[in-house]
């Protein structure tokens, strides 16, 4: 920018005064001259000031979801998994909008052995943690072994590094092995998983689960300030190896229900609701000007968990007749509210194998019939406790309960009575053997049938509170999972599903979709089946 300066000259001006004698007069003496005047010197001219740029308006996320853990190894929740994605990247990423498509990431590249069962990654040159310090095939190591260290304290998520790894090893200091103990169709799907995410190991303790750690790992954002149930803040990465965020800031409000979520985007109080927004609010927010709502299927599915440790729940017989009491439709429309169809296996349609081995098996004088065998009757009900997160999976939750519980006792031999906490102690409780009968959801981890099987009822099956254990079971799960021949592995698919109906460890009820809704000043917002939604994809106008 060029300035214009001034410069004020002022001339010297010298008076000199000279008498002049007349002839016969004395000549005068001459006057004193008056001393110089200085010249004024002219203000400094002022620099313009500049207005600081304006500060961007933060992207306002809000939710009603809920916080557990940011312990890599442990979380396995998928808002814990949707707060990592803004922060961490894995060797592989997920790419955002497809169903299951990988792409390198920290490795800029890979190579995959004649058997099947070792990857070898390159890693990218150059990269850093936020705090400085570089990516390294040690840090890889260190961070993905950490998974295991972490398995006895805290290691919901880690048995998806531990039940397919058999080693990962230093090939130099820029490249990594990971060998599986077999070859898995879907090992990169795995790789792609929250628990492979790079973490810098001198930010992470391996001696005890770092529940409340925000040092995250390498991505887009960093975790600049976290109050549970209130917001978490993420500010743009100035040292990603990738493409910068689209917004250098984001703020995830948290709500305690969906109608309140919903005042704040029509007062625009926020710029996106994301889940939960209740069906009611949704249809709501279609009619409201400046608001766009987005929806996608989706490949959540909700189901019931019965421990089959506890009695009478030990007993196949107790767990297939409340089953057979169940009325999918009705759930669906009353209990989800129209926002879910019912689901008659626990694999998706589309999915490889899907065999709807439930179907036609709603039938209450069979249920009873099979309740009446195992000792329960009008005269002896079976008194249960039916347990649900009331606000984790949406504000529809007491009515899925609900329903549900009226549907059992409609038939007379079942008494249910409805408990609840919120998701954290829900969780504790689980894990810790302490529900029954409980309520939960699924996305995938990975985008193939085994996630909706393998991960379910393979002993120990202790992540859900299960604790089913079938050596039967086990061995078909192992014979689909290693199975390398598309056809007999669907045969294989199809009998676990058929054998699932008999044990019925868990029951499916309902296959959800995806919504989301938004100003209309926001773009970019992708949905994808794997239900991670990606803030730094989002733009605001």
């Amino acid at each position: 920018m060029f300035r214009n300066r001034t410069v004020v000259y002022l001339g010297l001006f010298v008076l000199l005064t000279m008498a002049l004698g007349a002839c016969a007069a004395p000549t005068a003496e001459p006057s004193e001259v008056p001393p110089a005047v200085e010249p004024t010197a002219a203000p400094p001219v002022e620099e313009p000031t500049q207005a600081p740029p304006a500060e961007e308006e933060p992207l306002v996320i809000g939710t009603t979801d809920s916080w557990s853990s940011f312990e890599l190894a442990g979380v396995y929740n998928f808002h814990d998994w949707e707060l990592f994605h803004q922060m961490a990247d894995g060797l592989l990423n997920n790419v955002p909008g497809t169903a299951g498509e990988v792409t390198p990431a920290l490795a800029e590249s890979y190579t995959v052995s004649d058997d099947g069962t070792t990857y070898t990654f390159t890693l990218r040159e150059g990269v850093v943690f936020p705090n400085g310090d570089p990516l390294t095939a040690d840090v890889v190591v260190a961070s993905l072994n950490r998974v295991a260290t972490i398995e006895p304290l805290f290691g919901d998520a880690s048995f998806l590094v531990t039940a397919y790894v058999e080693s990962i090893d230093k090939v130099d200091d820029m490249t990594v092995a990971i060998k599986f103990n077999k070859p898995y169709a879907f090992a990169p799907g795995l790789i792609a998983t929250n628990p492979y995410k790079i973490i810098n190991p001198n930010q992470w303790t391996d001696t005890e689960p770092n529940t409340t750690n925000t040092a995250g790992g390498i991505g887009p954002y960093v975790l600049t300030s976290f109050t549970e149930g209130e917001e978490a803040i993420f500010e743009a990465n100035p040292t990603y190896y990738g493409e910068q965020p689209a917004e250098a800031k984001v703020i995830v409000r948290y709500f305690a229900d969906s109608s309140t979520m919903a005042l704040a985007l029509q007062n625009g109080e926020i710029d996106v609701a994301w889940k939960q927004l209740a069906p009611a609010d949704l249809t709501a927010m279609e009619s409201v000007d400046g608001v766009v709502v987005d929806r996608a299927g989706g490949t959540e599915i909700r189901y019931l968990v019965f421990n089959a440790t506890t009695a009478p729940f030990d007993n196949p017989q107790v767990r297939l007749g409340l089953a057979m009491l169940l009325n999918r439709e009705e759930v669906s429309d009353l209990g989800f509210q129209g926002i879910k169809v019912p689901l008659f296996t626990m694999v998706p349609p589309g999915f490889l194998g899907h065999n709807p081995a439930y179907a036609g098996t709603e039938d209450v004088e069979a249920g009873k019939a099979l309740l009446a065998e195992a000792g329960f009757t009008a005269a002896n009900p079976l008194v249960l406790d039916l347990w649900y997160s009331p606000t984790h999976y949406g504000d529809t939750e007491p009515d899925v309960a609900t329903v549900i519980k009226q549907q059992w006792e409609a038939s007379g031999v079942v008494q249910a009575n409805l408990q609840f906490v919120e998701w954290a102690e829900y969780r504790e409780k689980g894990r810790g053997g302490e529900l029954p009968v409980s309520l939960l959801g699924w996305y995938p981890d990975y985008l193939d049938s085994d996630n909706y099987t393998n991960v379910f009822a393979h002993s120990p099956a202790a992540w859900s509170g299960s604790f089913y254990s079938n050596p039967e079971m086990d061995a078909l799960l192992d014979a689909q999972e290693a199975e390398q021949d598309q056809a007999t592995r669907i045969a294989v698919l199809e009998q676990i599903q058929d054998f699932w109906v008999e044990e019925s460890p868990f029951v499916p009820l309902a296959q959800g979709s995806l919504a989301v809704a938004y100003q209309d000043g926001i773009s970019n917002v992708i949905l994808d089946p794997l239900g991670l939604f990606h803030y730094f994809l989002i733009e605001k106008q």
